[in-house]
C-alpha cells in the first residue's frame, strides 16, 4: 500500500466531536448559548474532558503520530518524537491536528485537505521543530525538559 488511511477516532471521541458539530448545525451561524457550549467536551482539548475521553484522545494520538511520522516525516527531524506526550506543547497541539485532519477526511470536498496539508501540518512541524531545538528527543532519547529549573525557579519567587 503506498498511504495507509487516517486513523479513525474512538468512539467517545466521535460522539464528541458530532455533538459539537450538531451545536453548530443548529444555530445555523449563530453563536450557541455559552452555557450549552460552556459544558460540552472538546477533544481538541484533552485537558477539559473527562478521564475516560482524555484517554481516548491521547490512545488516538498516539495512532495519529504513527501515521504522521509514516506519511510525512521523509527527514527524522521532522518525526514526532516517541516521548511526545511528556512535551506539553506537543501534547497540546496534536489534538487539534488531528481533529483538523478527521474532519477534512470527512469533508465533501478537497478543500480542508488541502488546507491542513497547506496550512495546519507544516505550522505544527515549525512549532514541534523549533520548540524541541537539539534535544535527544529528535534522536529517540526522551530529554527532560531543559527550563524545568528556571520554572521551579519563577514558582519559587512567586510563592513568596
Amino acid at each position: 500500500m503506498i498511504v495507509l488511511p487516517f486513523p479513525p477516532p474512538p468512539v467517545g471521541v466521535l460522539v464528541a466531536l458530532e455533538l459539537l458539530q450538531d451545536v453548530r448545525r443548529r444555530e445555523s451561524g449563530q453563536p450557541a448559548p455559552v452555557g450549552v457550549v460552556a459544558d460540552m467536551e472538546r477533544p481538541w482539548e484533552p485537558a477539559g474532558c473527562n478521564s475516560e475521553l482524555s484517554a481516548s484522545v491521547w490512545n488516538w494520538c498516539d495512532d495519529v503520530a504513527v501515521w504522521i511520522n509514516h506519511e510525512y516525516a521523509w527527514r527524522p527531524a521532522h518525526m514526532i518524537p516517541a516521548c511526545w506526550r511528556q512535551h506539553p506543547h506537543i501534547a497540546r497541539e496534536l489534538p487539534v491536528l488531528a481533529v483538523l485532519r478527521w474532519q477534512a477526511e470527512s469533508a465533501a470536498a478537497p478543500e480542508l485537505v488541502e488546507e491542513w496539508n497547506r496550512y495546519a501540518f507544516p505550522l505544527f512541524c515549525d512549532r514541534m521543530v523549533e520548540r524541541l531545538g537539539e534535544s535527544t528527543c529528535r534522536t529517540g532519547r526522551h530529554q527532560s525538559w531543559p527550563a524545568e529549573s528556571r520554572y521551579v525557579a519563577m514558582l519559587d519567587v512567586l510563592a513568596r
